[in-house]
This record gives C-alpha cells, structure tokens and sequence, in this order.
C-alpha cells in the first residue's frame, strides 16, 4: 500500500508541485541574452516608450527584440484602453492601474500603422479629474490615436 502511495506522490503530485514553482519571470538569462518567449536569446532589448502624446512615429532596426512600455503616469490627457499592431499580431488591452509591456522581434521591415482606443482625462473646477469622451468634451474628432511603428532594414 505504501508502495502505491509512493507512486502516485512520484506520478502526479511531484510533477505538478515542480510545474506550479516554475515562473518564467524569475528565470534568469546570461549577460548579452535576454528572456523572450519563455527562452533566453542572444540580444538586449530596444525600449520604446509609449507617449501618446509626444510621438505618432516609433523607429526600430529590423532584428530588434522590442520592448513596448505603457506607462499610465506618461498618458497625460488621453487615457488609451487598447493597443493595436495588427502586422505583428499585437492586439493588448490597457489599463490606467498598471504598467503593460509587450515584447516582439521585429523581423519584419517597413511601416506598420499602429491604433488605439481610449478617452481623455481632464480636469473639471469643482468636480477634479475625471475620464470623457474625447470627441464630445475636447472636440477632437476620435476617441483614438494612430501612428507609424518603422522597422527599418539592417545592412547583413
């Protein structure tokens, strides 16, 4: 019987004990690699910084492990809900509580349009800040933001 009890410990439980302990986000990678798609890859990571506000146009180099950072304290007046790079399949919700980072290769060259969506944060006299939408209180003409993400060709 204890025979049994031990296999099973061996067969199921120890198995899965081992699955619920991994986490990618502690896995460590050497110097000069870095952690992309659950493995450790030779590169460094080009940050971009998402500010709606400032830029409408992100340039990269063709090759490049891309870290997109969105950062509510960097969202000034307009507040985006959603993300989207459709050509490299990126298509994020977004959230004022939290900062989002979306990783990819660029491994594709050329001049990709990138969306959101979302609304605008002012600041009423009497009422403080609150979220409206853009169109009917700013008297802009969409509730979005668009730009060109550029991945421009590496000379191999």
């Amino acid at each position: 019987m204890r025979a049994a009890v031990w296999l099973l410990m061996g067969v199921f439980v120890l198995p899965a004990a081992a699955g619920c302990l991994y986490n990618p986000q502690t896995v460590s990678c050497e110097d000069g690699t870095v952690l992309f798609e659950d493995e450790c890859v030779t590169g460094e990571w080009v940050v971009v910084p998402i500010d709606f506000m400032s830029y409408d146009r992100f340039e990269v180099n063709e090759g490049d492990l891309v870290r997109l950072v969105f950062n509510p304290a960097s969202f000034g007046h307009y507040v985006p809900e959603s993300f989207q790079l459709d050509e490299f399949g990126i298509s994020e919700q977004l959230t004022e509580e939290e900062v989002v980072i979306i990783d990819f290769l660029a491994d594709r060259t050329g001049e990709f349009l990138y969306s959101s969506t979302g609304s605008c944060r002012v600041d009423i006299p009497g009422a403080g800040e609150v979220v409206v939408d853009c169109a009917i209180y700013c008297g802009e003409t969409e509730n979005g933001r668009s730009g060109m993400f550029s991945v421009i060709p590496t000379n191999s």
